[in-house]
């Protein structure tokens, strides 16, 4: 079987069903109708709207777009290589971009993550937007620690591991989370964004 040829005039007719207001879900499912082929479709698509999306920008003298953290997903492999281990792809959505993965870390890993942190768990804090410090917040009512960047070599290797399997620098990342939600413990809806205006979040805006 002959590769199919993204045409111009295939890329023109995708951005003219954007502009008239058509899902990329639909525009996918017409083109897999029409004997694309899924990987093909997928890639025509996503180069083609972005690269369009990217010329209005310019036109509208908006900011450039920054990379992004992203597996490598061309043709919807449902297992990917991580540095030094297999990781499956359980699910993986567009619009909103989620993925979700297995096997990140083995069961060993696992348990010695959690014999490491059990002595430093403590109750889980919020920030304060007023100082940019934080505090015990009934909203929110998990044990947790930080590991620091680096500070095992277990750490260290499963930080190499993410970096590769998303392709995004180590020192870009943070240091790994371990939290413990005991029988009714929760942390309420909420979200995570800090806004500039109140006076405490250049504090945290400094630390990451």
């Amino acid at each position: 079987m002959n590769a199919q040829a993204v045409t111009p005039e295939l890329r023109r007719w995708i951005i003219e069903q954007a502009q008239a207001g058509c899902r990329p879900e639909d525009v996918l499912a017409a083109m897999r109708n029409s004997g694309w082929a899924e990987d093909v479709a997928v890639a025509a698509l996503e180069d083609t709207l972005r690269g369009f999306l990217d010329q209005q920008g310019q036109a509208q003298q908006l900011p450039a777009p920054v990379p992004v953290p992203e597996p490598s997903l061309a043709g919807s492999p449902s297992r990917l290589w991580a540095l030094d281990r297999e990781v499956t792809v359980l699910l993986a959505m567009r619009n909103p971009r989620v993925v979700v993965f297995g096997g990140l870390l083995s069961d060993d890993e696992c348990d010695q993550l959690v014999a490491d942190a059990q002595p430093r768990m403590t109750r889980s804090e919020t920030v304060v937007n007023s100082t940019g410090g934080n505090e015990v917040n009934a909203a929110r009512t998990s044990e947790g620690m930080f590991f620091g960047r680096g500070e095992s070599p277990l750490c260290r290797r499963i930080e190499d591991r993410i970096a590769a399997l998303v392709h995004w620098p180590v020192q870009n990342g943070e240091g790994l989370q371990i939290l413990h939600y005991r029988p009714g413990a929760e942390y309420k809806p909420h979200h995570d964004y800090f806004d500039p205006a109140q006076p405490g979040m250049a504090a945290v805006l400094k630390r990451g």
